[in-house]
């Protein structure tokens, strides 16, 4: 059995004051127990770096990497910094698709490996023993270890920097736990034979022009009208209220006076995207529930369903680069559950 592992950077590897990224893979497996009969390659990224710096670009040569692995080994493990970890594990999750038909874990620690009580080592050799098993039982896909939870990468969250438990699954529990025995529970996908023959593919191309604005009533709504006026981004994402409303109230911008709607209304007939986030762990947008949520949705905006801000953010980019004149493949590409990124559930109103 061989397992891949790929050190990007992040904290369990940094060392100094202030830290910076600096242990290779081979310095941060030291003193690790590795299960029986497991063979590990270890490689670092060209460029270790603080996860802040990572980029989708980074994350395509990541991708990159693994598809060149991808034949001669069982799994992949990536040592990564915790800050931007969730942001990977969507973006891999989304390039790969079902298509991934070995497990590929993103690891990474909250302290190095040289402070007293770090975690690195009991991160490292837990994910180890899961992967391991994951293999055994022919599990596959993008997860995270985080202590004792395996969590699905397509739904990941940070949601500590100051404890151990840094990361959790809104809206859905982990799929499986490490110790005292590993325990499997739903959420794991098992591989497919027909899915496994056809090999690995990667969706690279994601749309670049994207930012995220936080919107309430007290945000002036030209930070949207300047965005469009000088056309330099093609996608905006703005977290809602609620299911997914968003303030009408006008504002006076010189001779002008406008809302938020309106500002979207100019945004998407100017051909930018306007895509709409839930503010909540486990929130829903529904444009057709509240009247501001249907006034954002008369101009042209598109609800990012149950996706986390993570994955919202790299699913929204793709799905612009795959259709970037066409709103409502973009919509139907949002709303259609792929690899477990969208909760379970519908709601069913009598409108009667």
């Amino acid at each position: 059995m061989k397992f891949y592992i790929l050190n990007t950077g992040g904290t369990l590897g940094m060392i100094g004051n202030p830290l910076v990224p600096a242990k290779s893979a081979s310095q941060l497996m030291e003193g690790i127990v590795v299960p029986k009969n497991v063979e590990l390659q270890l490689f670092d990224f060209p460029k270790r770096q603080d996860s802040t710096n990572v980029s989708h670009s980074d994350r395509v040569l990541v991708g990159e990497l693994i598809e060149e692995n991808y034949l001669t080994h069982d799994a992949f493990i990536i040592f990564h910094g915790t800050d931007s970890l969730a942001e990977t594990t969507s973006f891999l999750a989304m390039m790969f698709k079902q298509s991934l038909q070995k497990p590929l874990f993103v690891i990474g620690a909250q302290m190095t490996k040289e402070e007293g009580g770090s975690e690195v080592k009991m991160q490292i050799e837990n994910t180890l023993r899961m992967v391991k098993t994951f293999v055994n039982k022919n599990i596959v896909g993008v997860y995270n270890l985080c202590i004792s939870d395996v969590l699905s990468g397509a739904r990941l969250a940070k949601k500590n920097e100051s404890d151990y438990i840094a990361f959790h699954t809104p809206g859905m529990h982990s799929v499986a736990k490490t110790y005292p025995h590993i325990m499997l529970l739903d959420g794991v996908r098992y591989k497919d034979p027909v899915l496994y023959v056809q090999g690995l593919r990667l969706d690279k191309k994601f749309e670049r022009l994207v930012a995220t604005i936080r919107v309430s009533v007290d945000t002036p709504p030209w930070i949207l009208a300047d965005i469009v006026e000088k056309k330099r981004l093609n996608g905006v994402i703005l977290q809602c209220k609620g299911a997914g409303q968003i303030s009408d109230i006008s504002w006076q911008d010189g001779e002008k006076k406008y809302s938020w709607i309106d500002a979207i209304k100019l945004a998407t007939d100017a051909g930018i995207h306007v895509g709409i986030i839930s503010p909540f762990e486990d929130g829903r947008v529904n444009l057709e529930r509240y009247e501001l949520g249907k006034k954002v949705m008369e101009a042209g905006g598109i609800g990012l369903a149950s996706l986390t801000p993570d994955m919202g953010d790299v699913k929204f980019r793709m799905a612009i680069a795959m259709h970037p004149t066409d709103p409502a493949k973009i919509k139907e590409f949002i709303t259609t559950n792929i690899i477990g990124e969208l909760l379970p559930g519908y709601e069913d109103e009598d409108k009667e």
